[in-house]
């Protein structure tokens, strides 16, 4: 299932790496949860379903809005699949090509513990996957740590989640995934594939199963905080797959930092060259353009 809403930029990326990496073809079924999409966003939603008639796309929709208007698309996506094994992706989630098998492999070495929870990709700017990939490469946090306001934590709300230029290093230090996942499995043996959490983390890419959809009781309505404290407080599984490196472009409060540089069409250009438009360039001024009438406002106010 792929969870998208107002960013129409990030998703078309989502798509292309799904579609042209080919996972896309790996799945049963492709839920699109349409979290108050329109206009155009909608007229490219209909546009994939024309252009690839090949792939088993359905289409869950909802009205705007956050809490429970984003949690039922997921439960309702669930609900007309049960008994499956689900993978849930954000509009702004960059897939490698094999990430679901590596996922898949993730859940099925785990499937047999009653206390699994969620199996997850390792996402270099959240506090989980940066910290493994900073254990893993300790030259790399060297020169991470030397950065104003690093600190090395797995913590959900770290650094790296609070500090736009953080996460952006982070991101730019894996920037192709293909050679990024190439570096990261021969660093990380077999045996320490897998690392073992019990707390709240970035729900980004993730894996789950029936089983515990019906244990937590349905994704609820604060889903990425509620699933936290269920995991937290139930002490159950969360599997780190170090092996399976994926891209997440921003959190809310990095958006407007990281829309004024090049980083969405830089992961764009390493990942899938030769699709970027020629106007290219020009994208993250006119992101700022957008911004400016906030900005204003913002200052404007009275204080």
């Amino acid at each position: 299932m792929i969870l998208t809403s107002h960013r129409l930029d990030c998703f078309r990326l989502c798509m292309d790496c799904l579609i042209r990496g080919g996972s896309a073809r790996h799945f049963d079924h492709i839920a699109l949860l349409l979290n108050g999409v329109k206009g155009r966003h909608l007229r490219y939603v209909r546009s994939l379903l024309k252009e690839h008639p090949d792939l088993p796309f359905e289409i869950i929709a909802g009205p705007r809005g956050k809490g429970w208007f984003i949690s039922n698309l997921q439960n309702e996506c669930v609900k007309r699949h049960p008994n499956a094994l689900y993978f849930k992706i954000d509009e702004d989630v960059f897939v490698s090509a094999d990430w679901d098998l590596r996922l898949e492999e993730a859940y099925r070495a785990h499937a047999d513990n009653p206390d699994l929870a969620l199996v997850s990709a390792t996402i270099p700017n959240n506090g989980l996957g940066s910290w493994r990939l900073l254990s893993v490469f300790p030259e790399l946090r060297e020169q991470f740590l030397a950065q104003p306001h690093a600190k090395l934590t797995d913590h959900c709300a770290g650094p790296v989640w609070f500090y736009p230029h953080l996460a952006e290093w982070m991101i730019r230090h894996f920037l192709d995934m293909r050679e990024a996942n190439e570096r990261l499995r021969a660093a990380v043996a077999p045996q320490d594939r897998f690392v073992a959490y019990h707390d709240r983390f970035s729900i980004n890419c993730i894996c789950y199963d029936y089983r515990h959809w019906q244990e937590l009781g349905g994704v609820r309505e604060h889903d990425e905080v509620d699933w936290g404290d269920f995991i937290r407080d139930n002490h159950k599984l969360v599997v780190l797959d170090s092996h399976a490196l994926v891209h997440h472009y921003t959190f809310f409060n990095q958006q407007d930092w990281l829309d004024r540089t090049s980083l969405l069409e830089d992961i764009r250009r390493a990942n899938l060259p030769g699709t970027l438009p020629f106007y290219a360039p020009l994208l993250p001024r006119l992101r700022f353009l957008s911004q400016a009438p906030r900005i204003l406002a913002r200052h404007l106010r009275p204080r």
